[in-house]
């Protein structure tokens, strides 16, 4: 288990800190830098003639040929949205949804957003997914919506998702999925939480599955101080300390193993002492 979740803590960490921050402008090219190629006009009117053909075949194509092409396909954007607009088999629904996360255009949000009430679920999920990638404010009010959807992978999606586009305003509501033994929701609640939310969600312990709230300690105590003050973590090590139990304790350890050696003595210092089953200096409640 310790195995698997180091692999687990990993990623996370790596995603707390740049979801636990306030997005970054895409930089400027530096001075003499080539910018990215765009897909030439001609291949732009031929890609619109296929997706406006009918045909799955053709359409199925120009997907493949867009997607492979990143963000660097941009311009091709509104195509897809056009398709998603005008509609299309679930087959190739999907096919649009997985080009737009390509893409990762946030205007391309409003032509995705709809499907996620569609009611075949398959559609529903894909749709979920690629609002995770294009973003932008129209990305995070639908999958807000989609929280309270009767799907629950749907709302797992939604919740997941909401944490990867630091959408802070959905703490309150990523809370009420919680309830419905979302794992996803209490991740995202680590990377976005104020000190009081991130209070709120370490009060659930003893009171839900521990393995709906698993995943969201790693994010929680390596976020930087700058997101969640030391005084914080402390009393979360302590927390946990006193569960002792062995999930606990390898959370503890994970977390140890993933600070870095040079970074946080104070922090470091508090996951020796709970480890040896001792309280954590600065415990205050």
């Amino acid at each position: 288990m310790l195995r698997t979740l180091t692999r687990v803590a990993c990623a996370l960490a790596i995603t707390s800190v740049v979801a636990a921050a306030p997005p970054k402008p895409a930089p400027k090219p530096a001075a003499g830098a080539k910018a990215a190629p765009k897909p030439p006009k001609q291949d732009l009117e031929r890609w619109r003639r296929a997706l406006e053909s009918g045909f799955e075949t053709e359409i199925s194509s120009a997907l493949t040929e867009i997607g492979a092409l990143g963000p660097n396909g941009a311009a091709a954007a509104p195509l897809v949205d056009a398709l998603l607009s005008t509609g299309a088999n679930g087959k190739l629904l999907i096919r649009a949804f997985d080009t737009e996360a390509e893409l990762a255009v946030p205007a391309s949000s409003a032509a995705v957003a709809p499907y996620v009430a569609h009611r075949k679920p398959e559609i529903r999920r894909a749709a979920a997914r690629a609002l995770a990638r294009t973003g932008g404010p129209v990305a995070v009010a639908a999958l807000r919506r989609a929280l309270s959807g009767a799907d629950p992978q749907v709302r797992a999606l939604a919740a997941g998702g909401l944490g990867t586009l630091g959408a802070t305003e959905a703490v309150d509501e990523l809370f009420t999925v919680l309830g419905h033994d979302t794992a996803e929701a209490a991740v995202s609640i680590a990377l976005l939480c104020s000190p009081e939310q991130c209070d709120r969600l370490m009060a659930l312990v003893g009171k839900i599955k521990f393995e709906v709230l698993e995943q969201s300690f790693m994010p929680l105590l390596l976020r930087p101080a700058s997101g969640l003050p030391d005084a914080n973590k402390l009393r979360y090590i302590d927390r946990l300390r006193r569960l002792a139990t062995k999930p606990a304790a390898a959370v503890l350890q994970t977390a140890l193993a993933q600070l870095p050696k040079d970074e946080n003595p104070t922090l470091r210092a508090a996951l020796l002492t709970a480890l040896k089953a001792r309280p954590v200096v600065g415990d205050t409640k």
